[in-house]
């Protein structure tokens, strides 16, 4: 099951625009969870803290990309560099 249930606006609107900006920047890494309802995408993140307003707490902005075996292969093929494909965020959370 795939994560990131956050549109890009609803993350703006709960972590802030700034927040979002440095989490899109940042290179996402595999997570190594399993995926078990048949989906054979590779799941990858990056993540930021932040400070939420409207509780006080110290939270985290989750981006979640998802890469289809296909583009795994084609990064195989170029010594693991993630540029030959085009990455999308699939959603996103905050924990």
């Amino acid at each position: 099951m795939r994560k990131g249930n956050l549109t890009r606006e609803q993350a703006i609107e709960q972590a802030g625009l700034e927040t979002v900006l440095k989490v899109e920047k940042l290179n996402c890494e595999p997570t190594n969870r399993l995926q078990t309802d048949g989906d054979t995408s590779t799941e990858w993140a990056a993540s930021s803290r932040f400070d939420s307003e409207e509780d006080a707490y110290t939270k985290t902005l989750i981006a979640y990309y998802y890469t289809t075996p296909e583009q795994n292969q084609v990064m195989i093929e170029h010594d693991g560099d993630g540029s030959y494909i085009d990455w999308k965020i699939n959603g996103y959370e905050i924990a």
